[in-house]
């Protein structure tokens, strides 16, 4: 199994003992560290660094970033203030987005330093409450805004920028053409500051 990166984001000590579980020995990661990790976990062939043995081995699928598999992971982050704006609002710094009409906007408490690419600023959608939102104005450094039209989201609650689509959320995948860039450099690119959790 493909494991750099910290299983792309994943974290090595969650993913490592459900692969172990399912039967896998093997695992190709960044370096003699992570080496360690793994073979703490109980794998055997351990491969660390660039190999070309690591290129032949399952990556994308195990994560759910291979289209037609499952998604495996939830990014979430926090509504940290929902506020009521008329039409004509400048919306982030630089104004790059203007309101059309009266709406609400939800700041949502992640932002680059997060790894949250500034690439998807006014491009991607987020998951709140029922109905996806558009991302509008340009990702800041812990924060970014969603657009929420008449709709009130709770403050607390949660807007999810990809998940399962089964539930209404935008994939990986679709954010990973949103922002032009690989699904594995996507989440390899979450930030430390992000708390992983398996469920």
């Amino acid at each position: 199994m493909d494991a750099r990166a910290d299983a792309y984001g994943h974290s090595l000590a969650l993913v490592g003992p459900v692969a172990r579980e399912l039967g896998f020995t093997g695992v190709v990661v960044s370096d003699d560290a992570d080496a360690a990790r793994a073979r703490a976990l109980g794998f055997r062939d351990i491969v660390a660094g660039r190999s070309p043995v690591a290129e032949s081995l399952t990556g994308p699928e195990v994560y759910g970033l291979a289209p037609g598999a499952r998604p495996v992971l939830t990014l979430e982050g926090e509504i940290v203030a929902v506020k009521r704006v008329g039409a004509g609002a400048g919306v982030s710094y630089g104004y790059t987005h203007r309101t059309e009409r009266p709406t609400t906007l939800a700041l949502v408490g992640l932002g680059y330093a997060d790894g949250v690419p500034r690439l998807a600023s006014n491009r991607a959608e987020v998951l709140v409450a029922e109905g996806r939102r558009p991302l509008v104005g340009r990702i800041a450094m812990d924060q970014f805004v969603a657009s929420c039209g008449d709709d009130t989201p709770v403050l607390g609650a949660h807007a999810v920028l990809f998940g399962d689509p089964a539930h209404g959320a935008p994939s990986a995948l679709e954010w990973a053409a949103w922002t032009e860039r690989d699904p594995l450099a996507l989440t390899a690119g979450l930030g430390h500051r992000i708390r992983r959790e398996a469920r």
